[in-house]
């Protein structure tokens, strides 16, 4: 935000002009007044008042200036350039403080689909921890203050909405142990998130972490449907018989919800890439949920109460008997 202003020149009164009893409020008082626009006078015309001022044609010219004969109170004249030290010197456009400290800034953007900003952060920390050794105070704000931030935010949110989750499921199923079931597929679920954004091209950034909360709430309902339909099963064959019976229904739920968010993932388009990151980890979330929740959580139901991997086979000369 360094932006050079003007050109400036400041005048100091030099020691010749301090002996001569001349300051530099004083030599800026009368230079003023043959310098600035003086008005005189105020009179009407067609369009109203209008005021009559006085401007020298060449006070904008620097050799104007250093041509000045400054008057001194005995009534004699000494050329400006005499009295005082022209210093030429160009300001910053506009000047910005925090706490009363001067502050530069230094802006940059990110194209995060060949890095992320905690990369670049990473890469440039020798450059700042120099910077800071040499007296001037870093600090970082922007993307690296949101995210820690975000971060701090993400903790709580995650803390308060995995208990949320497990108290509800408490009122479904009765023991604990098969909760924790449907809430033990939530972190397995995150590794289909990070293959769709690998697929994608995409880098996880903060937007695909909230998509990862946001999943967690999703791919949950499935298990819920398969847990809560395999629940009081101990036999082998009503085991296999209920779980088959939930596959389509999985499928069909999971496959619709990933439908919907597609145009979104493969199709984003002006603002709607910020919220792709989003889609992403969701969809491909779900996905591989859905898989999970198809194999892994009957599996670990039937392994949490014993039941066998093979279905008993009748006595010869007795049918099987088929399902109602």
């Amino acid at each position: 935000n360094l932006e050079p202003g003007m050109r400036e020149i400041k005048l100091r009164v030099n020691a010749y002009g301090e002996r001569l009893g001349l300051s530099e409020a004083e030599v800026a008082k009368t230079l003023s007044a043959y310098f600035l626009d003086n008005r005189r006078a105020m009179t009407f015309n067609n369009d109203g008042v209008m005021e009559i001022k006085t401007r020298a044609l060449e006070k904008d010219r620097l050799s104007t200036l250093e041509a000045f004969q400054y008057p001194l109170p005995d009534g004699t004249y000494v050329n400006l350039r005499d009295i005082v030290d022209f210093e030429t010197r160009r300001d910053y456009n506009q000047i910005e403080k925090r706490d009363g400290t001067v502050v530069k800034t230094v802006f940059a953007k990110v194209n995060k689909r060949t890095t992320t900003p905690t990369q670049v952060l990473a890469a440039i920390a020798p450059v700042l921890d120099a910077v800071r050794k040499s007296g001037v105070k870093a600090e970082l704000y922007g993307e690296n203050e949101r995210n820690v931030q975000l971060a701090s935010d993400m903790k709580r949110a995650v803390a308060a909405a995995l208990f949320l989750m497990l108290i509800s499921l408490l009122f479904i199923f009765p023991k604990i142990k098969y909760a924790l079931i449907i809430i033990s597929v939530i972190p397995l679920s995150i590794l289909g998130a990070l293959v769709g954004h690998k697929m994608m091209g995409m880098h996880l950034t903060m937007p695909g972490v909230i998509g990862l909360l946001g999943l967690a709430g999703v791919v949950i309902n499935d298990g819920i449907i398969m847990l809560d339909f395999l629940h009081g099963t101990h036999e082998t064959d009503a085991f296999y018989e209920r779980a088959k019976l939930r596959l389509r229904p999985i499928l069909i739920t999971s496959i619709t919800t990933f439908l919907g968010l597609f145009s979104l993932i493969f199709y984003a388009t002006g603002q709607a890439v910020i919220l792709q990151p989003i889609a992403v980890s969701i969809g491909f979330g779900l996905l591989w949920g859905t898989v999970l929740n198809l194999l892994y959580v009957p599996t670990l139901y039937a392994v949490i109460n014993k039941i066998g991997p093979e279905r008993q086979t009748p006595p010869q000369g007795v049918p099987e008997a088929k399902p109602a």
